[in-house]
């Protein structure tokens, strides 16, 4: 008979426990800093919009620790948070006791967008702070998140006319049921008529509704169900999400500047990131890294009017891709004095017009007489002559190349996947912030600081500078935080 450790106490039996609930967590778990690098936090904003009249909310501070605590765990499921405020003593210490239900939980999370995109900028306040922040180097990207709605509620003008046209045909078949039942029950009541006839004509409303946003949008396809969203290529395939930004320092990954937005692309973003990143942390970064993404002609006029420091690379034409093409764009020269470029054989292409298109503004140029060229074919094909499109900023384009170029440039660039993209696989990964749970971009702002907000108490809680952080909450109270540049006073 194998023998096995007896049970010190019947699970049924009555007993008192001697110890409190901070006595039961560990003095060295991860929540006790977490929670005082919470205590920094500002909640002035929620606290104001709380009512004295009533039965007493829970506090707001309670609220956003749980939250915050929960997403830096991978847990956002309202539902499984009430459990966790009942049974771990993590989440028991941390709410004092106080157990919101789901309802309020998601509520609370719901109402509050604005509130917690300021309690993320205080975050990233405090990492400045306690020196987690330099602004040496800032990389800037955006990833795609999809949103709560199905992926089945995606609408464009084919499937709209095909369901249109279904309806119509069931509305037919429920006119001529109506006039078949008036023929055979004459003015007394027949059987019901089918559920699926029934809602036809609120079926052809919503799809007249959804038609009508497709033609307002201009889009080839929207979503049914969250409006907000929009059709993006998510994990490679096309999903309800939205472009998630974030500006990350340098020297220990805190996420300075965040941004949710409902454009595909992440073209014109850059310079939006950028001003946020100087606002929160007070100081400008003294070179930001973006991909060709984020080019466009705005950024190029910010870049060069601001005298920012950036390394971009911008989107090459197809034709530029082959080096051994000898008569592409980049190889034709440009006369600034003149106005002309200068094609490989030696002939002048003028200016001909200025063309404006989605990708920008650019200055076409056109030579004469390419037929006598010895290089006709190899240059021009089978047109008749050669023209050249030269965009409006094409001079801060190759400045930016050449600084790519350099040795520094290459080095500075090669930074940018090491410091942005762990932030994304955290994120994505180890979180498991792939798709949202609240509806609505305000819903997607609320989420997404959460999280990003979860990231930078995670960074500054590992260094476990508690008396600085003590130090901190004082300053903060007394209003006398101002963020600098190194801090060569901050404890280690």
């Amino acid at each position: 008979m194998p023998h096995f450790k007896q049970m010190p106490m019947d699970p049924r039996q009555v007993m008192l426990f001697s110890q409190s609930v901070d006595d039961a967590l560990p003095q060295d778990s991860g929540v006790r800093c977490f929670a005082e690098v919470m205590d920094c936090l500002d909640y002035s904003g929620l606290e104001s919009k709380c009512c004295d009249i009533g039965c007493p909310p829970y506090p707001p501070s309670m609220m956003v620790k749980v939250l915050v605590y929960a997403y830096s765990r991978g847990i956002r499921s309202s539902r499984r948070i009430e459990e966790l405020l009942r049974v771990d003593v993590r989440f028991l210490w941390l709410a004092g006791g106080l157990k919101p239900d789901h309802n309020t939980i998601a509520r609370f999370r719901k109402d509050n967008s604005r509130e917690l995109e300021g309690l993320f900028k205080d975050s990233v306040r405090i990492c400045a702070e306690t020196g987690l922040v330099f602004m040496n180097v800032l990389a800037v990207d955006g990833t795609k998140i999809e949103s709560a709605a199905s992926k089945r509620r995606i609408y464009d003008t084919t499937r709209v006319d095909r369901e249109l046209a279904a309806v119509e045909r069931i509305l037919q078949e429920a006119d001529e049921v109506d006039c078949a039942e008036d023929e055979l029950y004459g003015s007394q009541s027949g059987p019901k008529m089918p559920p699926e006839l029934a809602d036809a004509a609120a079926r052809k409303a919503k799809l007249q509704e959804i038609s009508r946003r497709l033609k307002e949008s201009k889009a080839t396809s929207v979503v049914s169900t969250d409006v907000d969203s929009r059709v993006m290529k998510a994990d490679e395939k096309l999903r309800p999400a939205y472009n998630v930004q974030a500006a990350v320092d340098g020297e220990n990954q805190v996420v300075v500047a965040m941004q949710v937005t409902q454009s595909v692309k992440d073209s014109g973003m850059l310079p939006e990131m950028v001003n946020q990143s100087s606002s929160n942390v007070g100081v400008s970064p003294d070179v930001s890294l973006a991909d060709a993404g984020y080019s466009s002609e705005e950024t190029f006029r910010w870049i060069d009017e601001g005298g920012h420091k950036v390394l971009m690379k911008s989107p090459c034409h197809p034709k530029d891709k082959d080096p051994n093409n000898l008569f592409a764009s980049r190889c034709f020269l440009t006369d600034a004095e003149r106005d002309v470029l200068i094609c490989p054989a030696g002939r002048g292409l003028t200016l001909r017009f200025v063309s404006r298109c989605g990708s920008g503004t650019y200055r076409v140029y056109g030579a004469n007489g390419c037929q006598s060229c010895s290089f006709h074919r190899q240059c021009v094909g089978k047109t008749g002559s050669r023209r050249v499109s030269l965009s409006v900023v094409a001079t801060q384009r190759n400045r930016m190349l050449e600084d790519l170029r350099s040795a520094e440039g290459h080095r500075q660039y090669a930074l940018r996947q090491q410091i942005v993209e762990p932030v994304f696989g955290q994120m994505k990964f180890d979180r498991g912030f792939r798709r949202l749970t609240c509806w609505g971009l305000p819903g997607a702002v609320a989420e997404s600081a959460l999280m990003y907000l979860a990231h930078n108490v995670l960074k500054c809680a590992a260094k476990g500078r508690k008396e600085y952080l003590l130090l901190l909450l004082c300053f903060f109270q007394r209003g006398n935080v101002r963020p600098t540049r190194h801090l060569s006073h901050v404890p280690s």
